[in-house]
C-alpha cells in the first residue's frame, strides 16, 4: 500500500512537472520547471513581490527547432542595461547583474523547441532597461554540440567555439521596462539551428542567432492563449513583373490587451528571403511596423488568434509611384459629368495583385496617386449607367500621372 501511494505520489508530481512545461509560454506565473528560481512568489506574497512598490522581471529561455541531436551551453550571467536619465543608449546609465551562476549553468538547447525555462525571476526597483547582455562560458570544453552522422546512425560530440560572449556577452537589443505592480517577462528565442556554424577546417562554433520578447501585465492578466504572425517582404520590381525577396529587414509588433513587442529580422538564406516568423504572440490586436533599408517604413493592424497563424506580406516600391487621372461622363453627351462614380483600377500581370479606387466629383473628375509603376486595367461603375471595363491596359511611369483618360458610361 505504501509502494501504491509513493508511486501514486511520484506520477502526481510529474503530470504537474510536464503541465508547467507544456503551458510556461501561455501561462507566465506557472514555473514550474525552472532550476533557477529566485525571488518568486510565495503564499504571503502571490505576485512575487507585487505592491511592495517594485515589479517583478521573469526572464525565460526557449529554442526553434534544430536537425542536432544536442547544442550545449553554459550561461554564466544575465545583465541589463539601465537607461540614463533622458538617454536610451549605452554611453549612458549603467549595467546591472540580473542573474549569476556560480560555476554556470548548463543547458541543451535542443530540449528547449517547445517549452520554455525559467531563468530568474525577481524583484526589482522601476526602471527602464535599453537592453540585455547574455554571457556564455568560453572555455573549450564548455560548449559542444552532439551530431547525427547518419539517420538511426552513430554520433559525435563536438566542441563548439564561443567567439566573444565569456568577455563581453551576447547584446540583446530589447527595451523594457519595470513598472511597480507589474510583471514584466522576457523570452529570449535562442535559434540552435541557424547559431551552430561549421568551418572550413571541420571545426564548429557558436554564431548566436536570438530574438527576445517582451510582456507587461498584472497578475489577474493572463494571457488567453497564443498564436504567430508570419509573412515575408520583398520590393516590386516592375521591369521584370517581379517580387524579390529584401533579407535584414527589421519586423516590430506591439500592442495587444497588455504591453506586449516581439522583434525579429527578415530571413536572407536562399529559396526564402524576406520570410519572417513570429511565434507565441499573445492573442489580441497589433500593429506590425516594418523597417527596410532605403525604403519608407509601413505599418499595419493585425489581429492575432489563438492557435492560429495570421499572415502578412509587405512589398515596398523600387521605383516612385505615379498615377492616373481623367474624367468620367454620359456617352453621347459633352456636358453630362457624373459624380459619384468608382473608378478602380487593378495592376496587371499577375505576379503582383494592387487595386485602388477612388470616387469622381461633382465635374465628374478623378485621381488615382500612389500607383505602382506597371500597366492597369481599369473599371468605371456608377448608379444608372453599364459597368464600364478599359479594354485597353493604361500605363503608369515613376513619378508621374497619367492624364486626360476620358470614359464614357451608357445609360441603362
Amino acid at each position: 500500500m505504501k509502494k501504491y501511494f509513493k508511486f501514486v505520489l511520484l506520477l502526481w508530481i510529474s503530470l504537474i512537472f510536464l503541465t508547467g512545461c507544456i503551458n510556461d509560454l501561455v501561462v507566465p506565473e506557472n514555473d514550474l520547471n525552472s532550476p533557477a528560481t529566485e525571488g518568486g512568489s510565495t503564499d504571503e506574497n502571490p505576485a512575487g513581490g507585487l505592491g511592495t512598490g517594485k515589479g517583478t522581471l521573469k526572464i525565460y529561455l526557449t529554442d526553434a527547432p534544430g536537425e542536432y541531436l544536442e547544442v550545449n551551453v553554459i550561461i554564466s550571467k544575465i545583465e541589463g542595461h539601465i537607461a540614463g536619465e533622458g538617454e536610451e543608449g549605452e554611453d549612458k546609465g549603467s549595467w546591472e547583474v540580473l542573474k549569476e551562476w556560480s560555476g554556470g549553468m548548463q543547458v541543451d538547447l535542443i530540449k528547449l523547441e517547445d517549452v520554455s525555462i525559467l531563468l530568474a525571476s525577481l524583484e526589482l526597483e522601476p526602471n527602464k532597461y535599453t537592453q540585455l547582455r547574455l554571457f556564455l562560458m568560453g572555455g573549450e570544453e564548455d560548449a559542444w554540440v552532439v551530431l547525427l552522422e547518419e539517420p538511426e546512425g552513430p554520433t559525435s560530440k563536438e566542441f563548439l567555439e564561443i567567439p566573444s560572449s565569456a568577455n563581453t556577452g551576447i547584446k540583446l537589443n530589447r527595451p523594457f521596462e519595470i513598472i511597480a505592480g507589474m510583471i514584466t517577462k522576457l523570452i529570449i528565442d535562442f535559434d540552435a539551428e541557424k547559431s551552430v556554424i561549421k568551418t572550413g577546417n571541420g571545426k564548429y562554433k557558436m554564431k548566436p542567432v536570438i530574438s527576445v520578447s517582451s510582456e507587461t501585465y498584472s497578475t489577474g492578466e493572463v494571457p488567453g492563449g497564443v498564436g504567430s504572425v508570419s509573412g515575408s517582404v520583398s520590393y516590386y520590381e516592375s521591369g521584370n513583373l517581379a517580387l524579390v525577396g529584401i533579407d535584414g529587414a527589421n519586423i516590430v509588433l506591439t500592442g495587444g490587451a497588455y504591453i506586449f513587442a516581439n522583434t525579429t529580422t527578415t530571413s536572407g538564406e536562399e529559396g526564402s528571403e524576406g520570410d519572417f516568423s513570429l511565434s507565441n504572440v499573445p492573442a489580441g490586436s497589433y500593429t506590425l511596423n516594418v523597417y527596410a533599408e532605403g525604403y519608407d517604413s509601413y505599418s499595419e493592424s493585425v489581429v492575432v488568434t489563438n492557435g492560429e497563424n495570421t499572415e502578412v506580406d509587405v512589398v515596398f516600391l523600387a521605383e516612385t509611384p505615379g498615377g492616373i487621372s481623367g474624367i468620367v461622363k454620359e456617352a453621347g453627351s459633352e456636358t453630362t459629368f457624373i459624380s459619384g462614380a468608382t473608378v478602380s483600377v487593378t495592376l496587371s500581370g499577375g505576379v503582383y495583385t494592387f487595386n485602388s479606387s477612388a470616387g469622381t466629383n461633382a465635374s465628374g473628375e478623378f485621381v488615382i496617386e500612389q500607383l505602382p509603376v506597371g500597366n492597369y486595367e481599369l473599371t468605371v461603375s456608377a448608379d444608372g449607367y453599364s459597368i464600364y471595363s478599359h479594354a485597353v491596359e493604361i500605363g503608369v511611369t515613376a513619378g508621374a500621372t497619367t492624364e486626360d483618360i476620358e470614359i464614357e458610361l451608357i445609360p441603362e
